[in-house]
């Protein structure tokens, strides 16, 4: 649910036809406490921030009077952070459901739309929330300087830059759509918004055997690549559009795997540098075994001499040599 949806189904049914000056801190307290009940404690945290994002503008951005916000310092509700990445296997299975997902018919249980793959993949690759990605537009897209222009409600707009890759799939999508300067860049044939992308994710992960990832894990899953790929915590921050440094540090862990994966590999390569190769402690003598020895004896033999003398065993003296 997003932050138009929180607006129009609690926010402004509850008290969008007051004054902003006399909502208190206690009522805003007592619609976070029945949110828990009714829709869970994420929902609550989440109306709670889109009312005191409402009275800093009105407050800070707007000037429009001087009072407390009252969403200041209502204590939200403890979630217990979920963090859930994608392993390279699992990625694996998820394409090949894809693959076989566009091969089966429309209306034939299985069934993938192509611009549902092209946005799972956008999702995957910039590590954007859905609604950034399924809101984009054509005018958003700076081709030139691989750039995404983002709407951002604080800030006017974010500057989003993207790989290579991702802008090779938004001109493969452009070409497809007829090349337009308009208009939704994933869009369903009428022209419309493109929606339903959660079942589609549903029923995608759930063929691929991994229930438990939800859309947004995309996102985490893309934080955990670029930090194993050796991004700090800060540059994974500015890719995923954070504002607050407290937001990134739920990556902490990540960056201190990669750290230690980089600390071992370093010593490793300091000590084969130094370390001298140890020779290897010759094998131990084994004698000849007797089918050795009857293959070679009659040849053996044949060299000794009529000299008198105590008769030599020829065969120690073989071993002797070896």
């Amino acid at each position: 649910m997003n932050y138009k949806e929180h607006l129009e189904t609690v926010i402004l049914p509850t008290i969008g036809d007051r004054d902003f000056r006399t909502v208190k801190k206690a009522e805003i307290a007592a619609l976070h406490a029945k949110l828990k009940k009714v829709r869970g404690p994420s929902v609550a945290n989440y109306v709670l921030c889109v009312i005191g994002s409402l009275y800093t503008r009105i407050i800070e951005d707007w000037e429009l009077a001087e009072l407390r916000n009252p969403a200041h310092k209502v204590k939200r509700f403890a979630i217990p952070e979920r963090e859930r990445f994608l392993t390279p296997e699992e990625r694996q299975r998820v394409h090949a459901v894809i693959l076989v997902g566009l091969k089966i018919p429309a209306g034939r249980k299985g069934h993938v739309k192509l611009v549902s793959v092209w946005a799972i993949d956008l999702l995957a690759l910039t590590g954007r929330r859905r609604d950034e990605i399924l809101t984009l537009t054509w005018a958003m897209v700076d081709f030139q300087h691989s750039l995404l222009n983002i709407p951002d409600t604080k800030t006017g707009q974010l500057k989003v830059p993207v790989s290579a890759r991702v802008l090779a799939l938004l001109k493969h999508i452009h070409d497809q759509a007829g090349n337009p300067s308009t208009g939704y860049v994933l869009r369903t044939p009428n022209g419309k918004r493109l929606r339903g992308i959660n079942r589609t994710w549903e029923n995608i992960r759930a063929a691929a055997g991994i229930p438990d990832v939800r859309l947004h894990d995309l996102r985490h899953s893309f934080a955990s690549d670029a930090i194993m790929s050796g991004a700090s915590l800060s540059t994974v921050g500015k890719l995923l559009g954070h504002k607050q440094e407290r937001t990134t540090k739920r990556y902490t862990h990540l960056a201190d795997d990669y750290l230690r994966q980089a600390l071992e590999t370093a010593t490793d390569r300091i000590v084969e540098a130094v370390q001298p190769i140890v020779a290897l402690p010759p094998a131990p003598f084994e004698p000849m075994r007797d089918a050795q020895w009857k293959a070679i004896e009659a040849m053996v033999e044949s060299t000794r001499g009529r000299c008198g003398g105590p008769r030599i065993d020829l065969r120690r003296t073989v071993d002797a040599v070896r």
